[in-house]
């Protein structure tokens, strides 16, 4: 017995050691916030205090050591969730985590973003390449400063890789593949749909059918311009073009997980309605939240000196980048939001197999142009990668049973789209002087929205535009769209801009610069639901606006987009259709009393949205059904649909309801049987369907799957919230708002900024969490950085100091 105790006493040690050695590795890769640390790299001395949260204001004598300063804070908070970016943009995640990455390396090294990121490093100009050089000293020194290596790395094992200046660029790829790579998807599928109507059966309905599923825009779109014309709806394509209900019914899935599709809301309130009569700009972008957080909140000065002007820079910067994204420079404040356009094509051709000869087809061998990628595997072999490339543009899949070979161009592949020209903003004075920079900025596109100190307003598309509208466009190395042609609005009528990812104008010329050939069919735009209740909020403002206002806005959960869906169930679910189904009885009771909003404790708001999900899924397959649109049943239901679903559930033409359905009333309410069957495995009683209980939002960390132990103290705290897609307070599961702000330039201390997460990576950081529950329960955290708390001072050697 003696003996089992011993036993037990040595390996309680031995863990208490064992624990207490991974403790002091994870507390050595704290990063150094005060003191003072000399570097190589630097001309002169760069401060770095942080306030209460972890908010830096840096403060340097040149705009490059005010870039070092931010690599080195970046490579001290965020260098893991730098590094992930890169290796996303670059295919290369697999050489950190091993196989598991191997499906996304493969799908992103086919656009070999890091040969494209070097090309456009060398065309920087001689400034941009300065500060990308001295950003890039700072991240590594930042990097070095580490007591050990960032935590991840000795989960991971693998130590962590040197910054390269071409990483930079790599992370603005990154965004590229976040905020536009999911369209080649969307588009393999309109094509696939395109070319069952081009068939011999509908040559003379098959534009006027497409047009149909693919509608230019709906009553919901919300477009700024004065010149906007209604919308008129396309027809309903007759029984020879699209007969539904002769064709073979569609096997019933489930309802497919609804997969938001990047987007933010933006908008300025002019200065002649705002109470401080300057401009008043509000922003929350929505992108997949995890931890930490996307962005990083900062506060970068410049004092003015040997011929360089004074910077006073406040918001949000990107990890790997050395440029504020969106806030203010003190005369202007800007936001974003994802612009769809046409940005990407795809090409199909006939091909029965794919080998180094080249493209095999029935009129012989095409030949194609490889190149070899080589993919790292952590723990296995490496995977060798053939990229091949076409006339029509990159091989992006084979679909051997189809024998049809996929092929696309996106502009992101173009050294020319993109570049640092971002950077000039933080000098710009007025937004008119904004607007014009617009044609020379190579980003993903974005409607870019600006207010100035002076009160004025505008929008316009900041991501280079190619001329002309023809399909191979994307193809092209420009010319690029230049002064008045490139889309644009300054000082509305309205006093008010508004964008949330729909039709940002109704001018007939910008929608087809920005649409290109794909104009007419809707340029798979975000339905305008969400941008119709911003511009009612906006317009319903009584008094001069304030920050506080806009925050109220960004929180509106009201459930006006589902309103009349609503009401058809109520006329679905009549006392004859209920009469002998307990569960039609206690569905209508249960819509019948809702509250509106998409709250946490209102089930009615997830019964209707449950029942929208269902018809609309059950309709879109049946369509592709009919069509015999093979291989994507896993496809996204196209934003714009739901002014082609409405049209078909309210006038309900008999041949296109599906051939297991009678009536359309029978479909109509064989799906809210199915709803309550969906819903059985999560809410056997539908009293308790909370919609709270499905938005349950769980902020996590990237390994914290892989350590479930852990996961309490690297995730956020899972929690139900309210919101949903299409009204102002996005937020499904874990895609959200990734930050919000409201400032108006030249009174930031007015402003608010906050994050769904801390402004460190590092778990026992005091910074980890904070602003979480700020973010949570809709605090107006400030826009400005606090007192300092902790101050760092950045030392150039001696060597390297300016005289």
């Amino acid at each position: 017995m003696r003996k089992l105790k011993l036993i037990g006493a040595f390996a309680l040690v031995l863990l208490v050691a064992a624990v207490g050695a991974a403790y002091l590795a994870l507390h050595a890769s704290l990063p150094a916030t005060e003191g003072t640390l000399t570097l190589a790299g630097l001309e002169a001395p760069v401060t770095v205090a942080r306030d209460d949260r972890g908010v830096p204001t840096l403060t340097a004598a040149s705009r490059a050591d005010l870039a070092f300063g931010t690599g080195f804070v970046h490579a001290q908070d965020r260098f893991f969730e730098m590094d992930l970016s890169r290796r996303l943009a670059a295919g290369e995640l697999s050489e950190l985590v091993g196989a598991a990455a191997l499906g996304q390396d493969r799908r992103a090294r086919l656009f070999r973003f890091r040969a494209v990121a070097t090309e456009v490093l060398a065309g920087l100009t001689p400034q941009q390449r300065a500060v990308v050089s001295a950003y890039t000293r700072g991240v590594n020194a930042g990097l070095g400063s580490l007591a050990a290596r960032p935590w991840e790395y000795f989960v991971l094992r693998q130590p962590p890789a040197p910054w390269r200046e071409e990483d930079t660029l790599l992370v603005v790829y990154a965004m590229w593949w976040d905020l536009q790579a999911g369209g080649l998807r969307r588009e393999i599928l309109r094509q696939k749909i395109n070319a069952r109507l081009s068939g011999p059966e509908c040559a003379h309905g098959w534009k006027c059918a497409l047009k149909f599923l693919y509608p230019r825009g709906t009553s919901w779109d919300a477009a700024n311009s004065p010149a906007q014309v209604p919308v008129t709806p396309e027809p309903i394509p007759g029984p020879d073009v699209l007969d539904v209900h002769g064709s073979p019914a569609a096997a019933r899935l489930p309802p497919m997980p609804h997969a938001p599709l990047p987007g933010s809301n933006s908008w300025a309130v002019a200065g002649a309605h705002t109470a401080s009569g300057a401009a008043l700009v509000a922003n929350d972008m929505h992108l997949a939240q995890r931890v930490p957080t996307i962005w990083y909140h900062a506060r970068l000065r410049l004092a003015a000196g040997a011929g360089a002007p004074a910077l006073d820079l406040n918001g949000v910067t990107l990890p790997g980048a050395p440029v504020l994204v969106a806030g203010s420079n003190g005369a202007i404040a800007w936001g974003f939001t994802n612009s769809y356009g046409d940005w990407l094509e795809v090409h199909s051709r006939e091909c029965s197999a794919v080998d180094e000869a080249g493209l095999h087809t029935a009129a012989g061998v095409v030949p194609l142009t490889v190149v070899h990628e080589n993919i790292r595997v952590h723990g296995a072999a490496d995977f060798d990668l053939a990229v091949r490339s076409g006339p029509e543009g990159l091989l992006l899949r084979v679909d051997g049973a189809e024998h049809t070979c996929w092929f696309g161009s996106w502009l992101a592949q173009n050294p020319h789209s993109t570049n640092m020209n971002l950077m000039a903003l933080e000098q710009v004075s007025n937004a008119a002087d904004a607007l014009a920079l617009a044609p020379t900025i190579g980003i993903p596109h974005q409607n870019f929205v600006v207010g100035d100190a002076q009160g004025h307003i505008g929008w316009t598309i900041f991501g280079l535009i190619p001329a002309g509208t023809e399909a191979a466009r994307a193809q092209g190395s420009g010319p690029w769209v230049q002064g008045a042609e490139h889309p644009r609005i300054y000082d509305p009528a309205a006093g008010r801009l508004w964008t949330a990812n729909a039709q940002v104008t109704g001018d007939p010329q910008q929608l087809a610069t920005i649409g290109g050939h794909v104009a007419e069919l809707g340029s798979q735009y975000d339905l305008g639901a969400r941008a119709s209740q911003i511009r009612d909020d906006l317009l319903a403002l009584s008094a001069p606006a304030q920050p506080a206002d806009m925050l109220a806005i960004q929180r509106d959960d009201r459930a006006l987009f589902l309103a009349r869906w609503r009401e058809l169930l109520l006329g679905v679910l009549d006392a004859p259709s209920v009469a002998g189904h307990p569960a039609r009885v206690q569905f209508r009771a249960l819509v019948e009393h809702w509250d509106a909003r998409a709250g946490v404790d209102s089930v009615g708001y997830r019964l209707v949205r449950a029942y929208h999900d269902r018809v609309q899924q059950s309709v879109w397959d049946s369509i592709l059904a009919a069509l015999k649109v093979p291989g994507e049943a896993d496809s996204d239901v196209p934003a714009q649909f739901e002014g082609p679903l409405w049209q078909l559930v309210t006038e309900r033409p008999a041949h296109m309801l599906g051939r297991a359905y009678a009536t359309w009333p029978q479909f109509l309410q064989a799906q809210v049987d199915a709803t309550v069957e969906d819903l059985g495995p999560h809410c056997p009683d539908l009293s308790a369907c909370s919609w709270g209980r499905h938005n349950r939002v769980w902020i996590r960390h990237p390994l914290s799957r892989s350590l479930p132990g852990l996961s309490h103290l690297l995730d956020m705290p899972p929690l139900e919230l309210p919101g949903d897609h299409d009204m102002p307070r996005v937020q499904e599961g874990a895609f959200g708002a990734s930050e919000r702000f409201a400032v108006s330039p030249g009174h930031e201390a007015d402003g608010y900024l906050v994050l769904p997460g801390g402004q460190s990576g590092h778990p026992l950081s005091p910074y980890y969490r904070a602003g979480f529950m700020g973010w949570v329960d809709g605090e107006r955290l400030p826009f400005l950085p606090g007192p300092a708390r902790a101050t760092l001072t950045l030392q150039p050697k001696a060597a390297d100091a300016h005289p």
